[in-house]
């Protein structure tokens, strides 16, 4: 059953996608999510390494939001685990919000998670040890411990969730105070249902003008991966469930683990999106991972119509050029439908099967999506096939030595997109 909440979000209903299949600093697993739009800056952390999980190191990546570009890093070491992250844009300078050490437990074999949280400038290269960190500087809710921030730049809010007495507690702040290292509450600390993390992992949160959203996965039981992912979501101030469902987005991400819950505002659209992450191995490779990121719109269709990546120009192959019409893409949905569309004119002399355009990151499928298009009538053959692939690559089908294609029109091009 479909519900939308007062952010305007349905988690059962179409969903975008901002990077698609990035590649990170190092080999582990992203754990976190959060993003600068200010500045066009996605942030991702990651634990150092399943062998040194113990001592709480992390790697933070810095990616173009536009390209998808790995842009920079920076080491934390004696951090955490990574629950959770928050991004706070301060001119043109990101201060990131994480967890931060000393860890717990400190036993050498255990997940270690930080026992507080911390605001700290990115800076590219530099590596920052939870030593370093002054203690003014770290904060925990009494008693808690295993924590974790969200930032909520349109509630102007952060909130930390910790584990407390054996449960998991969230607790809001005024943010521009706690910028200042003075900790004021907003609301009543809320804590998760008994039971609602039965059979369950628990991947990420955030909040968004007073609604809590929880990313849970649950592994399949015959084989490891992709395994189900949940949203749910809880009205952090009447205390109620609102609503829990299945995301289906992404489904064509082989591993598909779910990691990362975030929200940011569009600064072209001013839209407030909910955004959720995957991780998936890197082609090629046995144990590195790369990140995914889709997110669920918040503004409502116009004459039926939600533009979910309005048009933006196709990257074009060495030997293609654009016809009349510079080719462009653009993402839409029509009720439960989204659609990939294509315009503008390819022209070139392509005698093989060839990739003609690369799509933006933001119109890359996870499933192959094909269609029929017209081309230069030759011997009565006046169509070929176009094909965009989960690498963004935009491949065209037909062509032979004998029969070149020499132009393409995609204004015909609308097809079903995932």
């Amino acid at each position: 059953m479909s519900f939308t909440d007062i952010n305007g979000i349905d988690l059962s209903g179409v969903t975008g996608k901002l990077i698609q299949t990035i590649a990170l600093t190092k080999n582990p697993a992203p754990q976190a999510i959060a993003t600068d739009s200010l500045n066009g800056h996605v942030f991702v952390l990651q634990m150092e390494s399943a062998a040194t999980t113990p001592a709480g190191n992390m790697y933070l990546n810095r990616i173009d939001r536009k390209t998808g570009k790995l842009t920079g890093s920076m080491y934390l070491t004696g951090f955490g685990h990574g629950i959770s992250m928050g991004a706070q844009p301060v001119g043109t300078q990101t201060y990131l919000w994480t967890e931060v050490g000393p860890v717990y437990p400190n036993d050498g074999v255990s997940n270690s998670f930080g026992t507080a949280v911390t605001r700290f400038p990115f800076v590219n290269g530099a590596t920052l040890d939870q030593a370093d960190v002054p203690a003014a500087k770290k904060f925990c809710p009494p008693g808690g411990r295993s924590t974790g921030p969200s930032v909520d730049l349109a509630g102007n809010t952060l909130t930390i969730v910790y584990i407390k007495s054996g449960v998991r507690c969230f607790t809001r702040y005024d943010l521009a105070k706690a910028a200042n290292d003075e900790w004021v509450e907003m609301g009543e600390t809320f804590t998760l249902p008994a039971g609602a993390e039965t059979g369950l992992t628990f991947q990420g949160f955030t909040t968004l003008n007073g609604v809590l959203y929880v990313y849970q996965w649950k592994k399949d039981p015959v084989t490891t991966y992709p395994g189900t992912s949940f949203i749910t979501s809880y009205s952090l101030d009447t205390r109620a469930k609102l609503d829990t469902q299945v995301v289906t987005a992404a489904d064509g991400l082989q591993r598909r683990e779910p990691e990362g819950l975030a929200v940011e505002i569009d600064p072209e659209t001013a839209e407030t999106r909910l955004l959720f992450g995957f991780s998936d191995t890197v082609p090629g490779t046995t144990g590195r991972r790369n990140i995914t990121i889709c997110w669920y719109p918040t503004k409502s269709a116009v004459d039926g119509v939600k533009v979910l990546a309005d048009w933006e120009n196709l990257t074009l192959a060495p030997g293609i050029n654009s016809g009349t019409e510079t080719p462009r893409g653009r993402l839409v949905a029509l009720g439960d439908t989204v659609f990939l569309q294509l315009r503008g004119i390819l022209t070139g002399n392509l005698t093989a099967d060839s990739v003609v355009a690369t799509l933006p990151q933001r119109l890359f499928p996870t499933r192959s999506a094909r269609q029929n298009v017209p081309r230069n009538m030759y011997y009565g053959r006046g169509v070929c096939q176009i094909e965009a692939n989960q690498f963004g690559q935009l491949w065209v089908y037909g062509a032979a030595s004998d029969n070149a294609i020499t132009w393409i029109d995609l204004d015909s091009v609308s097809v079903a997109w995932r």
